[in-house]
C-alpha cells in the first residue's frame, strides 16, 4: 500500500482531518495573519490596534470627558484597547493550539453524523510523521510568535495599568 492509499482509506470527513483543518486555519483572512512575514503581521497589528482605538474611543469617553480628562481618557482607551486586542490574540493562540494538538496526536477524534456517533481513528505511521513535521515546522513558529505577541500585549497592559495609577494618585 503506498502512501496515498492511507488518504483515500481514511474514515475521517475531509473537513475533519487535522491537515485539512490546518490548512482552512491557515487559508482564513484572519487566523492567516500570523503566517505572513514579520512587517506585514506588524502591519496588521497596529492597524487591527488603530480600528480598535477608533471603535473604542466613543464609548471610553461616555465614562471619562476626553476635554476634562485627555489625557486619562486616552490611557483607559488604550487599555480597553490592548484588552480587545489581547483577547483577540488569545482567539489565535487557542485555535492554533487545537489545530497542533491534532496534528501531533496519533489518535483523532470525529463524528460521522452526529454527536453521538463518535470514532476514534488510529493514524497510520507515514501520516503521522508528515503532520508531526508539518507541526514541528509550521506551527511552533506561529504559536511562538503568538506568544511573543501575548507577552507584549499584557506588558503593555500592566504598562497602563501603572500609568493611571501614576495620574489619578
Amino acid at each position: 500500500m503506498n502512501k496515498m492509499d492511507w488518504f483515500v482509506l481514511c474514515p475521517v470527513p475531509r473537513d475533519q482531518r487535522p491537515f485539512y483543518e490546518y490548512i482552512k486555519r491557515k487559508d482564513s483572512t484572519i487566523l492567516g495573519w500570523v503566517g505572513l512575514n514579520e512587517s506585514n503581521y506588524a502591519r496588521r497589528f497596529f492597524l487591527s490596534l488603530l480600528a480598535i482605538f477608533c471603535i473604542t474611543l466613543p464609548f471610553t469617553s461616555w465614562f471619562i470627558s476626553l476635554l476634562y480628562y485627555p489625557s486619562q481618557a486616552i490611557l483607559v482607551n488604550l487599555l480597553v484597547t490592548l484588552i480587545f486586542q489581547s483577547l483577540i490574540y488569545s482567539y489565535f493562540l487557542i485555535t492554533w493550539l487545537y489545530a497542533g494538538k491534532r496534528l501531533v496526536a496519533a489518535k483523532v477524534w470525529y463524528e460521522e453524523s452526529g454527536w453521538y456517533d463518535g470514532r476514534i481513528w488510529i493514524k497510520p505511521p507515514s501520516i503521522l510523521r508528515h503532520e508531526r513535521l508539518l507541526y514541528h515546522y509550521q506551527l511552533v513558529p506561529l504559536i511562538a510568535r503568538l506568544t511573543k505577541t501575548l507577552q507584549f500585549l499584557v506588558l503593555g497592559i500592566i504598562f497602563l495599568i501603572a500609568l493611571l495609577f501614576l495620574f489619578i494618585y
